[in-house]
């Protein structure tokens, strides 16, 4: 089993890395000032952005920012400890509707949710009903300004809460879970930064967040912890996250080419309770980790309304799924 130490290095060295990264390029920017065309080029550039870069305060107080996604997992497999990727008939697929809401409350201070809902279903069964998934709140604040003629990348803490609002225990059907029903803090941090590059705007973002359940939760019958009916338990997630960073190319201010590489990794989970037989057991699901990439297109119409289609997959795993993710979203700015 990996040791939580890991994971505390993985957080540390995303730290350092966006720390680093801030510091030097805000030294580079002071010894090459850029010239006006430069700096035209890149503020005329539109964005809508990555698909799976989060992205830091807003600068403009009194500003929404509405951006529904529309994503259908499907699932290629499992990668199991060794790496190797094993297929089964009943994969479970899923379509997942989710809205990032943000309203910027200062020039520097912007409050965030993403409300989701989504449908499962494999080989054998479907969920019920569409269902509501656990709530993600966020509170982000820019500490350093992106400064376009300095080249100067801005830095954004990110600190929030997901609430337990979706269905995780007693479930009708194993395909009807949809949270964890953990209390989760969400931290991290973002950066970002643009760059001339053969006469068109690159942006590069970076990012390192994590994510700690506070709580364990009693579980009953079939749960999104994978037990049965007659089971009657508790189970404790432990610490995830991700690492990774995008770049933007624009081929004109409308169009862009953008493409993710993130790090995905989690601890095991606790699971311990009795069976429909009354036999206790006790058993720590493996640590899992793995790496997706995510080329998409954006086209924007305006600074203030855009659009992104593109695909997630996985290329890289143990003890996860293997998947392909499509996904659509619409940016809109008020």
């Amino acid at each position: 089993m990996i040791s939580i130490n890991k994971y505390r290095y993985i957080l540390y060295i995303q730290t350092v890395c966006i720390i680093s990264y801030t510091i030097l390029t805000n030294a580079d920017a002071q010894v090459t000032p850029p010239s006006q065309q430069t700096t035209n080029t890149l503020n005329e550039q539109r964005y809508t952005g990555s698909l799976l870069s989060p992205s830091g305060a807003m600068t403009t107080a009194g500003l929404w920012a509405i951006e529904p996604y529309a994503q259908i997992t499907i699932s290629r497999g499992r990668y199991l400890s060794n790496g190797n990727v094993q297929n089964s008939k009943n994969r479970t697929d899923n379509f997942i509707n989710f809205t990032l809401v943000k309203y910027a409350v200062t020039n520097h201070f912007s409050v965030q949710s993403t409300p989701q809902i989504r449908y499962a279903w494999n080989g054998r069964t479907t969920a019920s009903s569409l269902h509501f998934a656990d709530l993600p709140v966020e509170l982000q604040y820019r500490l350093i300004d992106q400064n376009n003629p300095k080249y100067i990348p801005s830095l954004t803490t990110i600190l929030g809460m997901t609430f337990p609002t979706g269905n995780y225990s007693n479930l009708g059907r194993s395909l009807d879970g949809a949270g964890n029903g953990t209390y989760t803090v969400r931290f991290g941090l973002q950066s970002q930064a643009a760059y001339k590059i053969f006469n068109r705007a690159l942006r590069i973002r970076v990012w390192g967040v994590g994510r700690q359940p506070l709580n364990s939760v009693n579980i009953k019958n079939i749960s999104n912890y994978g037990t049965s009916l007659g089971y009657q338990g508790n189970a404790r997630p432990g610490l995830f996250g991700n690492t990774g960073f995008s770049v933007e190319y624009g081929f004109n201010k409308e169009w862009l080419f953008s493409f993710d590489f993130v790090y995905d990794w989690a601890r095991g989970t606790r699971i311990r309770g009795t069976n429909k037989n009354a036999v206790y057991n006790r058993n720590i699901t493996g640590a899992s980790h793995d790496i997706q990439i995510a080329p998409a297109i954006e086209y924007n119409w305006t600074p203030k309304i855009g659009a992104i289609v593109g695909t997630a997959l996985t290329v890289n795993g143990h003890n996860t799924n293997d998947f392909i993710q499509p996904q659509f979203a619409i940016m809109m700015l008020f």
